[in-house]
């Protein structure tokens, strides 16, 4: 099993009907290729972690780097890994655009990242923590529906 995370900035048109769009094509592709993983989306930057076959989960990176939506696509990470950290999800989903209090403190893990990425505190999306902490936390709040 691979992991791979990666962050990129979203182009200015991006706007919330091409999220969800976005997040229905990835749903279905990835369902069929096998790969699970989770998209925050957080203040106009994307941070994504992809799981599944390695050779899968790179040909799909080599795509989303040409996909037009965002730019500046930067591979924060990459590993194999033992288990699954999403197997129930082939795109766990999070904008952070509405009030939920089971969200606060990956919220804060994440604007720590995108504000100060040097600085960030522990964990951060380089780490395997970060991830089981964001499924857990997702899990208990309601994802979006898109």
């Amino acid at each position: 099993m691979f992991c791979l995370v990666y962050k990129s900035i979203a182009s200015l048109a991006f706007r919330k009907i091409e999220i969800a769009e976005m997040l229905e094509k990835a749903r279905d592709f990835n369902a069929k290729n096998d790969i699970t993983g989770c998209l925050i989306y957080y203040k106009g930057e994307f941070l994504q972690y992809l799981e599944g076959n390695q050779i899968k989960v790179l040909e799909l990176f080599d795509r989303i780097k040409s996909d037009n939506r965002h730019h500046t696509v930067e591979l924060v990470s990459y590993g194999k890994i033992d288990t699954r950290e999403f197997e129930d999800w082939s795109m766990a989903y999070e904008d952070f655009l509405g009030d939920n209090d089971t969200l606060q403190f990956l919220k804060l893990l994440v604007a720590s990242y995108f504000e100060s990425p040097d600085e960030a505190m522990e964990p951060n999306p380089t780490s395997e923590y970060f991830w089981r902490t964001a499924k857990r936390l997702l899990k208990s709040g309601e994802l979006k529906k898109f």
